[in-house]
């Protein structure tokens, strides 16, 4: 009881610490964004379709198809890695005509083999309501095979009992009590079947040739495990044919081996952590529930009451083990949140069955060691028997969930995420003689597209204007203004065909800003006051937690422009600085002319601190940090001319 204790006091620090540092993965190749976006409307062709996933895809696995309006296939080129990303992946295109294009795609993670796939819309020189995003159902992933969930059943359950074989073997019934030539063969046939039926059902998945499978990135871990598999079934063949502590440990270690091969593979080979948690988890199991068949095994031949009571023992170990590596697992995988919301998704869903079978069998277990163990030498091995045959019963219902959870993505997949829809606001001048509507593209913060159209309040028809001119003020800053000057055109704006147009930056920060229109006649002006809102950018946040380290935000923009931020050192009742630095497509920093950083603090109005420069894009700004969520909104004025706009939260606690 005391070195159970030590293991479990051991376990708890390791859990809070690894709690604390982890953070929720997502598992699968789900799409992250795409450009051209889900939707988006374009004036030009585009010169390529560039996808980024949530991990690397398989190159070699990956099909991405574009078809126009009348479902005829559009020529591209090969699938390419985007350079600079390993999770993005391009197509060739050569100059479409006009119209409304579908783009589908279908890829397989290069981390943990699954597939995944999806599809959006695009449209060029098309008015906007010719173009609707795809809706994409489901989570992206192909509900798992009944081949896949037998495949990762049989090798779960024979892995688990060749090493509970060599564990209980060496630490409990000794290498005699386990000298059973046919069930180890058995255990290891069940385990060589699996790897065999998950590969077929992987090439039936992927829809490519076996031989394509197996030369790719992803299907290289099938044939690691294959090799691990087989290694394992040289190390069963010695342990059937010369049973003793030699081939018993080399057993375990084999076992082992072929574990972690299965767990680098799988949901959990994101990082080293986890794959040592998974392969903890796994290892757990064996000697707990796999312990237990040879137990059931071995009460045939009457084992020992010590022999007994040593399984139990290890037993114990075993599913504290596996208790604590389910923790950091799921939470890893889901979250805190999940509790909250069991049943969200078909991840969850199954893990809940899963815990709830869970439940139970730790149920018969403790029957099993305090009563039925304690009473062994009275009462004989039929009360532990008949209690062990319900535990294997449950066990494996246990693998079975197992089996089908590892095929569901533990985050569900986003889909493509939609084009900004752009913002419309119309309004007139005070006497009622001119009506203007204008449409800014994409509508939010940062680079935008202005399109007006002035027409008479009464007649609807346009005005004989001869300039066109908008006037930004944000509201309670009145420093911040600007004017452009618009452009006659004859863009397509639903109803109307003369129009007024521009492009510029005007809208570099978030807020209420009033937009002034003046239109200007062959006599006389008016004035047309419109309020705008522009949306929050269209970024995509990385955010890095490294214990004894500042929260880095990554805000990648269109291009691959990136701004990096953090708050160092966070800490509440202190002077703190928020850093910013911009860096281009390549990685290298990008110069700046300036950043106008707006505050966002709890219980207080936002203000903009003066930035002080660190580098040729790097400045920071001196602020006194409260507890509470702050919301930071940058806005970095690149010397090459273009705007760069992001913004994030962050939470100090007190």
């Amino acid at each position: 009881m005391r070195r159970v204790a030590l293991v479990l006091a051991a376990a708890a620090i390791g859990t809070a610490w690894l709690v604390a540092a982890s953070v929720p993965s997502s598992a699968h190749a789900a799409i992250e964004s795409t450009d051209p976006a889900n939707g988006q409307l374009l004036e030009a062709p585009p010169s390529q379709i560039v996808l980024r996933f949530t991990e690397p895809p398989d190159l070699e696995l990956t099909i991405v198809g574009v078809v126009n309006g009348s479902g005829a296939p559009v020529p591209t080129g090969p699938p390419e890695r985007a350079p600079g990303s390993s999770r993005e992946v391009r197509v060739r295109l050569d100059p479409v005509p006009d119209g409304v294009y579908t783009v589908t795609w279908r890829t397989v993670s290069a981390t943990d083999g699954h597939v995944t796939a999806g599809a959006f819309s695009f449209g060029v020189g098309v008015s906007p309501g010719d173009v609707t995003p795809v809706e994409q159902t489901g989570s992206g992933t192909p509900t798992p095979t009944a081949g896949a969930i037998a495949g990762r059943w049989m090798l779960y359950l024979g892995l688990v009992v060749l090493f509970g074989a060599a564990v209980t073997g060496l630490l409990a019934f000794g290498p005699k009590a386990n000298a059973r030539p046919w069930l180890l063969g058995a255990a290891w046939a069940l385990a060589a079947l699996g790897v065999v039926v998950m590969t077929l059902a992987e090439r039936s998945s992927v829809g490519v040739p076996l031989g394509t499978l197996l030369s790719s990135e992803a299907g290289g871990k099938f044939l690691v495990l294959a090799v691990a598999v087989a290694i394992t079934g040289v190390a069963t063949l010695a342990a059937m044919l010369r049973p003793g502590r030699a081939t018993l440990v080399a057993l375990a270690v084999t076992a082992a081996g072929a574990m972690l091969a299965r767990v680098a593979g799988g949901h959990a080979a994101g990082s080293g952590v986890t794959v040592t948690t998974q392969w903890l988890h796994f290892l757990g199991v064996g000697a707990w529930i796999g312990g237990l068949v040879w137990l059931v095994a071995g009460l045939v031949r009457r084992l020992e009451p010590a022999q007994v009571r040593r399984y139990s023992r290890l037993a114990g170990v075993g599913l504290v083990i596996v208790v604590v590596s389910g923790v950091l697992r799921s939470t890893n995988e889901l979250g805190w949140g999940w509790l909250l919301h069991p049943f969200q998704s078909d991840y969850s869903t199954t893990l809940v069955v899963k815990l709830a079978i869970v439940a139970v069998l730790i149920g018969l277990g403790a029957v099993n060691r305090y009563r039925n163990v304690a009473r062994f030498e009275g009462s004989g091995p039929r009360p532990v028997l008949r209690t062990a045959g319900g535990e294997l019963a449950l066990a494996v219902c246990v693998f079975a969930a197992t089996a089908l959870l590892t095929g569901f993505p533990p985050q569900p997949n986003a889909e493509a995420p939609h084009a900004p829809q752009p913002l419309l606001v119309k309004g007139s001048d005070f006497a009622t003689t001119t009506r203007v509507e204008l449409r800014i593209t994409p509508g939010t913060v940062g680079p935008n597209t202005f399109v007006a159209s002035v027409t008479d309040y009464d007649t609807g028809q346009p005005i004989d204007a001869r300039r066109v001119s908008l006037t930004f003020e944000l509201a309670g800053q009145p420093n911040v203004t600007s004017t452009i000057e618009l452009e006659q055109g004859h863009h397509d704006m639903p109803g109307h065909h003369d129009t007024w147009e521009a492009s510029g930056t005007a809208l570099a920060q978030p807020g209420t800003w009033t937009v002034t229109v003046l239109v200007e006649g062959a006599g006389s002006s008016v004035e047309v006051p419109l309020e705008v809102t522009p949306k929050p950018p269209d970024q995509h946040i990385d955010v890095s937690r490294v214990p004894g380290q500042p929260v880095l935000y990554t805000i990648t923009l269109e291009g691959g422009v990136q701004i990096q931020s953090y708050v160092d050192p966070g800490e509440p009742g202190r002077t703190n600085q928020v850093h910013v630095t911009a860096f281009d497509a390549g990685g290298k920093e990008l110069p700046l002319h300036g950043v106008t950083l707006t505050i966002h603090p709890p219980d207080a109005e936002p203000f903009e601190p003066e930035m002080l420069r660190f580098g040729p894009g790097h400045l920071a700004a001196n602020i006194d940090l409260t507890p509470g969520t702050w919301s930071f909104d940058i806005a970095a004025h690149a010397k090459d001319g273009s705007e760069l706009v992001g913004s994030f939260q962050q939470a100090f606690p007190g």
